[in-house]
């Protein structure tokens, strides 16, 4: 693949991710990564990587204290505060102004944020899809991986349907919590941009009123809301890309799909066979091209899309098999 995954790594180690493997539910499961391929993806995956583990750890020391660990806890009790501030303020004065029933607001916003932290304590805790005997489907390392599976530092089995590491969740996002994962950041991206408005408007019922405590309140609930929208939203409109193309992150960071035009190779050349320096002046430029052709799993936008959402991530009937393959959750 190249040595060019550096320029995606600090993107993606922000974003978070994309879409079930789309082959035949009918055919047998089996094992089809190649020994050189997973070694290869195994050499280059950022995660498995010690110098870069090393690197990226001091990015969150500060004082002398490594904070990563605590950005999962930061994440959940900023969710929970927000709705506090939200049900004892935002509310209560929206409904004395417009006389509108109480029940009606509380009932929405406390069903979106119990379906938000629902999902983020899932995808905190979850097993985002060890490789490993269970469901009567035994997996033996040695045979290789299975489709776009990973090894991680942070587990002793492969994952299967690798997206991603999110640091805000400390979790590998993959075969059974990427759904939820993006449930999650679309619950906060809600949130956020209801909180502006309700931050909006009852800064102006406020300011008539006078009352500093509130407005203090609203005031920083407002800049949260702003900050949240900001992280959010360019992951969502990330991985609204790659459900649609059933491109998972760790694919998209690696270039594994995609082309360049008017290149010293000619035209439709993959980008991981260009030279570092035309590699690097193509991608400045943003010229990079996705190659549907390149992605086995890429089926159309509808399909993509159908099968992220409603292909079960198990087969309803095990089957005897030698590896748990992608088939069933494509």
């Amino acid at each position: 693949m190249g040595d060019h995954g550096p320029p995606y790594q600090h993107m993606m180690q922000l974003m978070a991710p994309a879409m079930n493997d789309a082959s035949p539910v009918n055919q047998t499961l089996t094992t089809v990564t190649a020994v050189s391929t997973q070694a290869k993806e195994e050499e280059l995956e950022p995660d498995d990587e010690q110098s870069v583990a090393e690197d990226k750890k001091l990015e969150y020391v500060y004082c002398g204290i490594d904070w990563k660990p605590f950005l999962p806890t930061a994440l959940v009790s900023s969710t929970v505060a927000g709705a506090i501030c939200v049900f004892l303020i935002q509310i209560p004065i929206i409904c004395r102004a417009t006389g509108m029933r109480e029940v009606a607001l509380y009932t929405t916003f406390g069903v979106l944020f119990l379906i938000t932290l629902g999902c983020m304590m899932y995808t905190i805790n979850a097993d985002p899809g060890l490789s490993r005997r269970t469901r009567n489907v035994s997996h033996d390392i040695e045979e290789g991986l299975p489709q776009r599976a990973h090894k991680s530092r942070q587990y002793d089995h492969p994952i299967r349907r690798y997206d991603h590491y999110c640091k805000w969740v400390n979790n590998v996002i993959g075969l059974l919590n990427h759904r939820e994962f993006i449930l999650m950041v679309g619950g906060l991206i809600a949130i956020a941009l209801l909180g502006v408005l309700m931050d909006l408007w009852v800064a102006i019922l406020l300011a008539e009123e006078g009352s500093l405590d509130a407005e203090v309140a609203v005031a920083l609930h407002l800049g949260y809301s702003v900050a949240l929208l900001a992280v959010a939203g360019p992951i969502m409109k990330i991985h609204f890309g790659l459900i649609s193309r059933n491109e998972l992150a760790q694919e998209w960071r690696s270039n594994q799909h995609y082309v360049a035009n008017n290149t010293s190779k000619g035209d439709n050349v993959y980008v991981e066979e260009l030279s570092d320096d035309e590699f690097n002046e193509i991608f400045d430029r943003g010229e990079f091209i996705y190659d549907k052709n390149r992605n086995p799993f890429d089926h159309g936008f509808a399909r993509n899309c159908l099968n992220f959402w409603c292909k079960p991530r198990w087969p309803a009937v095990p089957r005897q098999a030698s590896c748990c393959n992608d088939s069933y959750f494509l």
